[in-house]
């Protein structure tokens, strides 16, 4: 029997063993499995089939598979006859990932079955991302803007003391001297007292402003 004669088969792996399941039926039942024999060598397996009482199988005959793709363990491989199948495990003896049954894939129909997930062998490289070109206009932005820090002392004086000539704000006087008064209590203070005012004008948004840091810090 050539490769090409062979019957419907597949197989599952895992790295330690092969399961190849060949689809021949009628073997299954009491007083003829019993009698059907497999036989290991190193790079082959061989199936005697006796004869049926009814149908293709009437008169015994012989499958092979050979060669295999790499070595087997004659004494850790096993066969068991279903209804349906003949399912032989196969002990490997290199702990490889078999692309194919046998060592000639054109000579035979055969692709590998879905191998379980714990014996899968593909290796997925993910492809590193093309770099970036930074030009040096860019650098300088960016370093520009690292470099950028607000001015809280500065935003606080410039509302502190806005336009203290407004004409058009009737209150505008009595508005300008506390502005004054606020701008003089920050010149004058410490830098607590001045982290104190800034955090409680700048959180409530000029509505309150605070002069004790260790209430305001602790916000």
């Amino acid at each position: 029997m050539t490769n090409k004669d062979l019957p419907s088969h597949d197989f599952y792996q895992s790295l330690t063993h092969l399961t190849l399941s060949v689809y021949i039926k009628g073997y299954g039942v009491e007083g003829i499995k019993d009698q059907v024999k497999v036989e290991f060598d190193t790079r082959k397996i061989k199936i005697n089939l006796p004869a049926l009482p009814s149908g293709p199988g009437a008169e015994g005959r012989t499958i092979s598979f050979e060669p295999l793709y790499d070595g087997i363990g004659t004494e850790g491989s096993t066969y068991r006859v279903l209804n349906t199948k003949i399912e032989i495990k196969l002990l490997k003896i290199n702990p490889i990932n078999w692309p194919s049954l046998l060592s000639d894939p054109k000579s035979t129909s055969l692709s590998a079955g879905p191998s379980s997930s714990s014996s899968s062998q593909t290796t997925t490289t993910a492809s590193a991302p093309a770099p970036v070109e930074v030009t040096p206009s860019a650098t300088a932005t960016i370093e520009s803007r690292k470099k950028e820090k607000k001015n809280w002392d500065k935003v606080l004086e410039d509302e502190l003391v806005e336009d203290q000539s407004d004409d058009k704000d009737p209150n505008s006087g009595g508005d300008a001297a506390l502005q004054k008064f606020f701008s003089q209590i920050y010149g004058n203070a410490d830098p607590d007292t001045r982290r104190a005012m800034i955090k409680s004008f700048t959180e409530s948004g000029g509505t309150t402003l605070s002069t004790d840091w260790s209430n305001i810090g602790k916000g």
